[in-house]
Protein backbone atom coordinates (compact mmCIF):
# COMPACT_ATOMS: atom_id res chain seq x y z
CA UNK A 1 0.00 0.00 0.00
CA UNK A 2 3.04 2.56 0.62
CA UNK A 3 4.48 1.52 -2.61
CA UNK A 4 1.55 2.65 -4.16
CA UNK A 5 1.06 5.97 -2.24
CA UNK A 6 4.85 6.90 -3.16
CA UNK A 7 3.93 6.20 -6.73
CA UNK A 8 0.71 8.33 -6.53
CA UNK A 9 2.81 11.17 -5.08
CA UNK A 10 5.65 10.64 -7.65
CA UNK A 11 3.38 11.38 -10.73
CA UNK A 12 1.13 14.01 -8.82
CA UNK A 13 4.63 15.73 -8.38
CA UNK A 14 5.14 15.19 -12.14
CA UNK A 15 2.25 16.82 -13.20
CA UNK A 16 2.62 19.52 -11.36
CA UNK A 17 6.09 20.02 -12.48
CA UNK A 18 4.48 19.99 -16.23
CA UNK A 19 1.73 21.86 -15.47
CA UNK A 20 4.09 24.72 -14.07
CA UNK A 21 6.02 24.00 -17.89
CA UNK A 22 3.14 24.39 -19.85
CA UNK A 23 2.47 27.75 -17.45
CA UNK A 24 6.20 29.01 -18.56
CA UNK A 25 5.98 27.94 -22.11
CA UNK A 26 2.06 29.44 -22.28
CA UNK A 27 3.66 32.39 -21.23
CA UNK A 28 6.48 32.69 -23.93
CA UNK A 29 4.71 31.80 -26.24
CA UNK A 30 1.87 34.86 -25.24
CA UNK A 31 5.06 36.82 -25.42
CA UNK A 32 6.36 35.17 -28.82
CA UNK A 33 2.50 36.66 -29.77
CA UNK A 34 2.94 39.93 -28.65
CA UNK A 35 6.56 40.20 -30.50
CA UNK A 36 4.66 39.20 -33.59
CA UNK A 37 1.97 41.25 -33.38
CA UNK A 38 4.35 44.43 -32.99
CA UNK A 39 6.88 43.37 -35.27
CA UNK A 40 3.71 42.67 -37.75
CA UNK A 41 2.70 46.41 -37.13
CA UNK A 42 6.27 47.89 -37.11
CA UNK A 43 6.06 46.08 -40.84
CA UNK A 44 3.35 47.66 -41.57
CA UNK A 45 4.08 50.97 -40.32
CA UNK A 46 7.05 50.65 -42.47
CA UNK A 47 5.54 49.83 -45.84
CA UNK A 48 2.87 52.88 -45.56
CA UNK A 49 6.00 55.24 -45.36
CA UNK A 50 8.25 53.77 -47.59
CA UNK A 51 4.74 54.16 -49.76
CA UNK A 52 4.40 57.88 -49.18
CA UNK A 53 8.23 58.27 -49.74
CA UNK A 54 7.93 56.68 -52.48
CA UNK A 55 5.46 59.02 -53.49
CA UNK A 56 8.06 62.18 -52.58
CA UNK A 57 10.22 60.74 -54.85
CA UNK A 58 8.01 60.35 -57.95
CA UNK A 59 6.72 64.02 -57.35
CA UNK A 60 10.28 65.19 -56.82
CA UNK A 61 11.37 63.70 -60.30
CA UNK A 62 8.17 65.39 -61.85
CA UNK A 63 9.33 68.37 -60.52
CA UNK A 64 12.75 68.12 -61.90
CA UNK A 65 12.24 67.33 -65.14
CA UNK A 66 9.51 69.95 -65.21
CA UNK A 67 12.25 72.73 -64.25
CA UNK A 68 15.01 71.35 -66.67
CA UNK A 69 12.46 71.55 -69.18
CA UNK A 70 11.79 75.15 -68.11
CA UNK A 71 15.67 76.65 -67.83
CA UNK A 72 16.25 74.89 -71.16
CA UNK A 73 13.15 76.61 -72.72
CA UNK A 74 14.83 79.75 -71.14
CA UNK A 75 18.27 79.00 -72.50
CA UNK A 76 16.45 78.62 -75.76
CA UNK A 77 14.63 81.74 -75.80
CA UNK A 78 18.05 83.94 -74.81
CA UNK A 79 19.35 82.70 -77.86
CA UNK A 80 16.95 83.94 -80.46
CA UNK A 81 18.95 87.33 -79.84
CA UNK A 82 22.13 85.91 -80.98
CA UNK A 83 23.43 84.30 -84.30
CA UNK A 84 26.91 82.79 -85.07
CA UNK A 85 29.01 83.27 -88.06
CA UNK A 86 31.06 80.04 -89.06
CA UNK A 87 34.12 80.65 -91.63
CA UNK A 88 35.08 84.22 -90.73
CA UNK A 89 38.92 84.76 -91.03
CA UNK A 90 40.66 85.72 -87.37
CA UNK A 91 43.70 87.71 -87.10
CA UNK A 92 46.12 88.57 -84.58
CA UNK A 93 45.36 91.92 -82.69
CA UNK A 94 41.82 92.38 -84.79
CA UNK A 95 38.84 94.79 -83.65
CA UNK A 96 36.05 91.72 -83.45
CA UNK A 97 32.81 94.25 -83.16
CA UNK A 98 34.33 96.85 -85.80
CA UNK A 99 35.14 94.06 -88.37
CA UNK A 100 31.23 92.21 -87.10
CA UNK A 101 29.52 95.80 -87.64
CA UNK A 102 31.57 96.56 -90.64
CA UNK A 103 30.42 93.03 -92.56
CA UNK A 104 26.85 93.51 -91.32
CA UNK A 105 26.33 97.32 -92.59
CA UNK A 106 28.05 95.82 -96.35
CA UNK A 107 25.35 92.63 -95.78
CA UNK A 108 22.41 95.71 -95.06
CA UNK A 109 23.27 98.76 -95.86
CA UNK A 110 20.28 100.56 -94.17
CA UNK A 111 21.52 99.68 -90.73
CA UNK A 112 25.05 101.92 -91.49
CA UNK A 113 23.14 104.99 -89.60
CA UNK A 114 22.07 102.45 -86.49
CA UNK A 115 24.50 99.88 -86.17
CA UNK A 116 25.57 100.36 -82.94
CA UNK A 117 22.30 100.39 -81.43
CA UNK A 118 20.96 97.34 -83.39
CA UNK A 119 24.45 94.85 -82.41
CA UNK A 120 24.57 94.96 -78.67
CA UNK A 121 27.78 92.31 -78.46
CA UNK A 122 30.53 90.43 -80.24
CA UNK A 123 33.19 87.97 -79.53
CA UNK A 124 34.73 85.21 -80.44
CA UNK A 125 34.14 81.58 -78.66
CA UNK A 126 36.76 79.84 -77.40
CA UNK A 127 40.14 79.95 -76.76
CA UNK A 128 42.84 80.97 -79.27
CA UNK A 129 44.71 78.44 -81.04
CA UNK A 130 47.30 78.55 -83.72
CA UNK A 131 45.43 77.39 -87.19
CA UNK A 132 42.11 77.61 -85.83
CA UNK A 133 39.01 79.84 -87.15
CA UNK A 134 37.07 80.27 -84.44
CA UNK A 135 33.41 81.12 -84.19
CA UNK A 136 31.76 84.46 -84.02
CA UNK A 137 28.80 84.88 -81.65
CA UNK A 138 26.60 88.43 -82.66
CA UNK A 139 23.92 89.13 -79.86
CA UNK A 140 21.06 92.00 -80.90
CA UNK A 141 19.21 94.53 -79.08
CA UNK A 142 16.09 93.41 -80.84
CA UNK A 143 15.01 89.75 -82.37
CA UNK A 144 13.88 91.39 -85.51
CA UNK A 145 17.18 92.33 -86.29
CA UNK A 146 18.46 89.49 -85.83
CA UNK A 147 15.41 87.30 -87.77
CA UNK A 148 16.20 90.11 -90.81
CA UNK A 149 19.83 89.47 -91.02
CA UNK A 150 19.60 85.80 -91.14
CA UNK A 151 17.04 85.73 -94.20
CA UNK A 152 18.94 88.50 -96.06
CA UNK A 153 22.44 85.99 -95.61
CA UNK A 154 20.64 83.09 -96.78
CA UNK A 155 20.98 84.29 -100.22
CA UNK A 156 23.67 86.93 -99.79
CA UNK A 157 26.69 86.89 -102.51
CA UNK A 158 28.89 88.81 -99.82
CA UNK A 159 28.37 85.99 -97.81
CA UNK A 160 29.26 83.21 -100.34
CA UNK A 161 31.99 85.12 -101.99
CA UNK A 162 33.67 85.32 -98.45
CA UNK A 163 32.27 81.12 -97.36
CA UNK A 164 30.97 82.55 -94.00
CA UNK A 165 27.21 81.26 -92.89
CA UNK A 166 25.60 82.77 -90.39
CA UNK A 167 23.62 80.45 -88.34
CA UNK A 168 21.97 79.75 -85.00
CA UNK A 169 22.83 79.88 -81.56
CA UNK A 170 21.48 76.25 -80.55
CA UNK A 171 21.97 75.31 -77.21
CA UNK A 172 23.76 71.68 -76.47
CA UNK A 173 20.45 69.93 -75.60
CA UNK A 174 19.32 71.00 -79.35
CA UNK A 175 22.76 70.61 -81.29
CA UNK A 176 22.70 67.05 -79.89
CA UNK A 177 19.06 66.14 -81.58
CA UNK A 178 20.32 67.49 -84.49
CA UNK A 179 22.87 65.29 -84.59
CA UNK A 180 20.62 62.31 -83.57
CA UNK A 181 18.97 62.57 -86.99
CA UNK A 182 21.33 63.92 -88.95
CA UNK A 183 22.18 60.58 -90.86
CA UNK A 184 18.02 60.53 -91.96
CA UNK A 185 18.46 64.16 -92.72
CA UNK A 186 21.67 63.82 -95.07
CA UNK A 187 19.62 60.62 -96.69
CA UNK A 188 16.76 62.17 -97.18
CA UNK A 189 18.15 65.26 -99.48
CA UNK A 190 20.05 62.78 -100.93
CA UNK A 191 16.91 61.17 -102.35
CA UNK A 192 15.87 64.66 -103.12
CA UNK A 193 13.60 65.19 -100.42
CA UNK A 194 12.72 68.47 -98.69
CA UNK A 195 14.57 68.11 -95.60
CA UNK A 196 15.67 70.47 -93.01
CA UNK A 197 15.56 71.79 -89.31
CA UNK A 198 13.50 73.74 -87.19
CA UNK A 199 15.13 74.29 -84.03
CA UNK A 200 16.92 70.71 -82.26
CA UNK A 201 13.88 69.44 -84.62
CA UNK A 202 14.36 67.28 -87.74
CA UNK A 203 11.63 67.59 -90.57
CA UNK A 204 11.64 65.27 -93.90
CA UNK A 205 8.87 66.75 -96.47
CA UNK A 206 6.94 68.29 -93.41
CA UNK A 207 7.17 65.21 -91.04
CA UNK A 208 8.77 65.71 -87.81
CA UNK A 209 11.56 62.43 -87.71
CA UNK A 210 12.79 61.06 -83.74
Amino acid sequence: MSAVLDAIRQLTDKIDTLGSQLQQNSGMLANIAKAVEFNAAEIKDCQTRLGSTENDVAALKKDKTELLERVLELERYKRRWNLKIRGLKEKDGENIREVVTSLLVKISPSWASNINLIVDSVHRLGRHMENQTRQVIIQFTQRMHRDELWRITKDSALCKELRIAFIEDLCKADRDSRAAVWPKIQQARAEGKRAYYRGGVGYINGQKIA
